[in-house]
């Protein structure tokens, strides 16, 4: 089965692009943890001292995220995937490129607001592209491979990001990044928005794709307006609320809950995390497999939720330091094996024609409300004098209540009313 599909033009194609596509662009959201680190960037922009600036940098960039990729679903829908994918890249690596050119804390606010807003495009052309290329009963697999690649890319940043800076210093460093970013453009080029425009595609492949597209999903597709009133619309949007949520606030805190409490050197830990965010990807891409064997999404992800809520507390509470630290890691791919999921289930539930609009109006709301995860954090460790657990029980009580929603959208979708056929338009 496995043989069969590397042999496909959408798994030898379309899913290494995508996977591409997000290694890039977290790799290109990591560096700034380390930019800010760096003494000789803090002399130079006199920032030394200046933490609300600094913390500002990423606010800026996740501002543009959350509020692009709204504007990046409608043209998404308008222009076609592969043309906002292409588009988006090279204005990733343009961004990046004069990040590297800044003389101030003011410019380099803009410039990252600007990337963010470049990079809201990866929701809604990767989901678009999954919708288009990949038959239904492939949706959660294919979702959670190129999830794999925004894990893997967290893991490979820190080393990659370092070695450009100790060779090139930090601007050195933000230049070659912004020709690096440059990559999935080389991946994208060479794919269609449909199937059917492909070279290459044997009739075999395209039958079978369209055949898939048609079988009885989840719920009934429905149109952009509608699917807003929808109930599992919303059930789905808590859920990315949630997931998001774990991810950026397990990766914000986890390093320094490991250095400060469980008193691991920075090499150590450094080790640790890169081993520990790869086994994420794995564990990411084995929910995704399961779910399509299953062709049960929902109720794998609650699952998945589930298991995320012992796991952690054990992780924070119980575990020797190595075991804690490689656990915890792991953890942060029940936050992308979900996301993956529900992309899985927001592609049942709209029609091919607003996918793109319906994945940036969850995500984006997702992206907004996730900004606070690592705040309220924050804010328990302050209350409880220097103590994590109350960060750790926060996020497995917000866990506990996306698996409650999962199986709220398995109760659902087992009441569906069968898909009507759909016919797919070619075009864009």
């Amino acid at each position: 089965m496995v043989g069969r599909l590397l042999r496909t033009r959408r798994w030898l194609l379309v899913a290494p692009a995508l996977f591409v596509f997000w290694l890039v662009s977290t790799i290109d959201k990591t560096h700034i943890s380390l930019i800010i680190a760096d003494r000789a960037f803090l002399e130079e922009l006199k920032l030394v001292g200046h933490n609300p600036e600094l913390g500002g940098l990423m606010t800026a960039f996740f501002l543009g995220y959350g509020i692009s990729i709204f504007v990046w679903g409608f043209l998404v829908d308008r222009f076609g995937p592969r043309a906002c994918a292409v588009g988006g890249t090279i204005c990733w690596g343009v961004f990046i490129y004069l990040s590297s050119r800044v003389s101030g804390i003011e410019e380099y606010l803009l410039i990252r607001f600007l990337l963010g807003a470049a990079e809201g495009n990866q929701w809604p052309v990767s989901i678009a592209l999954t919708n288009r290329w990949f038959p239904v009963q492939e949706h959660s697999r294919v979702n959670a491979f190129w999830l794999g690649g925004s894990i893997s890319g967290t893991a490979l940043g820190v080393p990659v990001v370092a070695t450009l800076m100790l060779t090139s210093g930090w601007r050195g460093a933000l230049a070659l990044l912004g020709i690096l970013s440059l990559l999935p453009v080389v991946f994208l080029s060479f794919i269609r928005n449909w199937p059917r425009e492909q070279k290459g595609v044997s009739p075999g492949e395209l039958q079978e794709i369209e055949r898939g597209q048609k079988e009885s999903p989840a719920f009934r597709p429905m149109g952009l307006q509608e699917v807003l009133r929808s109930r599992p619309f919303w059930l789905i949007t808590a859920c990315q609320v949630i997931s998001a949520t774990t991810v950026f606030t397990m990766i914000h805190w986890l390093p320094s809950f490991l250095t400060s409490l469980r008193h691991l050197s920075f090499a150590r830990m450094g080790d640790l995390l890169f081993i520990g965010y790869l086994m994420a990807a794995v564990f990411t891409i084995t929910v995704g497999y399961i779910a399509d064997r299953t062709m049960n999404p929902a109720l794998t992800a609650s699952g998945v939720c589930l298991t995320f809520v012992f796991a952690v507390l054990a992780g924070a509470l119980l575990l020797p330091s190595t075991a804690s630290a490689l656990l915890l890691a792991t953890l942060v791919g029940v936050g992308s094996s979900s996301a993956a999921l529900q992309g899985s289930l927001m592609q049942t539930l709209v029609r091919p024609e607003a996918i793109a609009r319906g994945t940036g109006i969850y995500v984006g709301i997702g992206t907004f409300a996730s900004g606070l995860g690592p705040t309220v954090f924050g804010f328990l460790i302050n209350r409880l004098e220097g103590q994590y657990w109350g960060g750790y029980l926060y996020l497995a009580l917000l866990n506990a209540a996306a698996a409650g929603c999962f199986f709220l959208l398995h109760r659902l979708s087992r009441k569906a009313i069968p898909a009507v056929l759909v016919t797919t338009p070619v075009g864009n």
